[in-house]
C-alpha cells in the first residue's frame, strides 16, 4: 500500500501554521537572549504549571523519567523503601523506583479503565505496612479512582505521587490531574498532549521543602553555585528552547485535548459490542492515546493494516514480566494487568489528524 495512504499513529511532520510561527518566534527569542539553560522561559513554565495545579512548587527537569526519580527523592524516598505502582504503564515508574534504590510493589488494575485498582491498592497497603509511597499513573490521559486512592493512602500514611505524563489538563471532580497527591510528574516528550521538540519534564510538589530538595538534586546537589551540599545530585535541567516552545503551546492545550477526545468519541461510536475504547466522554479524559480493548487483537491489527491504518500497543509487556526485572517480582501475579497487555490496541489519535483519516478509521472499526 502506498505510504501516503497510511493513517499514522502520529505524525510530527505536520504543523499548524500558527504553531509553526509561534514556535519559531520562541526559539529565535532564546537564541537572541543568550540564555540556553534555566532562563526566563523555564521559570515562566514552572509558574504556569504551578498555577494550573493550584499553587504547586514546580521544578522543570530534563525529561519525565528524571521527574519520576526526583519526585521520589524530593519526598525522602530512599534505599530499601517500598513504593507501590502499576505494572501496565510501560515500566517508567518501576524504573524510577529501582533507580533510587527503593523496592517496587505492583498493584493490579481495573480491566475497563486500565487504571490502578483501588481495592487491590488497599490489599497492597495491608500486605506491606511499611509502604512509603504510591505512584499513580493516569494512563492514556484518564483519571479514575484518584480520590479513593488518596483516601486509602492518607489513612495509611502513604505518600501519593501522580504520574501525569499522559494526563496534563485532565480534571476530575473539579481538580486537575497533578493536584491530588503530594507530588506530580510531567513529560513533555514530542508526542505528549503538551509536547516539546525534544525531551523535557517537570515535577511539582505541594510542599516547598520537597521541591527544594528536588531542585538541588537536579543541579548537582548545589545549594549555591559550585557548592555541593547534598549527596546524590546529578544534571537534569530543562533546555530553555524547549521551555520556550512549551510556553508558546500552553494556551492551545485545552483545545487540543478536546480535539483528541472528540476523535476517540467517534471511534467509540463506531465500534460494535465486542470491542470498546478505554475512555470517558468528560474532562477526566483528554485522549492522550486512543486505546481499544479487543479479544482478537492480532486479527484486528492485521485487518486495520490491510486498510492502511497504523496501530500500536501501549504497552505489550507488564513490568513483572520484563526480562531484566523478573527477579524483582518472583511469584507476582496480576491477572487484570496480564489480560490487558494481551487485549489492548492503540489507534491513531493526534490533533492534526485530517477529517478523511478519522473517517477512514471509523469506517474500518465498524467493519472489523
Amino acid at each position: 500500500m502506498p505510504q501516503n495512504s497510511i493513517v499514522p499513529l502520529n505524525d510530527l511532520t505536520r504543523w499548524d501554521d500558527e504553531d509553526l510561527i509561534e514556535t519559531t518566534k520562541a526559539i529565535q527569542s532564546v537564541v537572541k537572549s543568550g540564555y540556553f539553560v534555566s532562563g526566563h522561559y523555564s521559570l515562566a513554565l514552572e509558574a504556569r504549571i504551578g498555577e494550573l495545579l493550584g499553587g504547586a512548587d514546580v521544578v522543570s527537569v530534563g525529561n519525565g523519567t528524571d521527574a519520576l526519580a526526583l519526585s521520589l527523592l524530593g519526598l525522602g524516598i530512599s534505599h530499601g523503601d517500598e513504593v507501590a505502582t502499576v505494572g501496565n504503564a510501560g515500566g517508567y515508574a518501576t524504573g524510577a523506583i529501582l533507580r533510587v534504590g527503593a523496592i517496587p510493589k505492583l498493584v493490579d488494575v481495573e480491566v475497563h479503565t486500565a487504571q490502578m485498582s483501588v481495592s487491590d491498592f488497599s490489599n497492597v497497603v495491608a500486605r506491606y505496612p511499611n509502604l512509603k509511597a504510591v505512584i499513580v499513573t493516569h494512563l492514556y490521559g484518564l483519571i479514575d479512582g484518584i480520590d479513593a486512592i488518596c483516601s486509602v493512602a492518607k489513612n495509611a500514611g502513604v505518600l501519593v505521587i501522580e504520574d501525569c505524563a499522559q494526563s496534563i489538563g485532565a480534571r476530575a471532580n473539579g481538580r486537575m490531574a497533578g493536584s491530588w497527591g503530594d507530588a506530580a510528574t510531567f513529560s513533555f516528550y514530542p508526542t505528549k498532549n503538551l509536547g516539546a521538540l525534544g525531551d523535557g519534564g517537570a515535577v511539582a510538589f505541594k510542599k516547598i521543602e520537597h521541591a527544594d530538595v528536588a531542585r538541588k538534586l537536579a543541579q548537582y546537589g548545589w545549594s549555591s553555585r559550585y557548592s555541593i551540599s547534598m549527596m546524590g545530585g546529578f544534571n537534569s535541567r530543562l533546555d530553555e528552547m524547549q521551555a520556550a516552545v512549551l510556553m508558546s503551546r500552553f494556551d492551545k492545550l485545552h483545545k487540543n485535548n478536546l480535539t483528541r477526545r472528540s476523535i476517540v468519541r467517534r471511534y467509540a461510536n463506531s465500534l460494535g459490542i465486542s470491542r470498546r475504547m478505554i475512555w470517558r466522554d468528560c474532562d477526566s479524559y483528554i485522549g492522550h492515546l486512543a486505546v481499544m480493548l479487543t479479544s482478537t487483537r492480532a486479527q484486528d491489527a492485521d485487518n486495520l493494516h490491510e486498510l492502511g491504518i497504523q496501530t500500536g500497543i501501549h504497552y505489550p509487556i507488564p513490568d513483572h514480566q520484563q526480562p531484566a526485572w523478573t527477579k524483582c517480582f518472583r511469584g507476582v501475579s496480576l491477572p487484570n494487568t496480564e489480560l490487558i497487555s494481551q487485549s489492548i490496541l492503540t489507534l491513531p489519535c493526534f490533533p492534526l489528524m485530517r477529517e478523511e483519516e478519522i473517517s477512514r478509521v471509523c469506517s474500518a472499526l465498524s467493519t472489523i
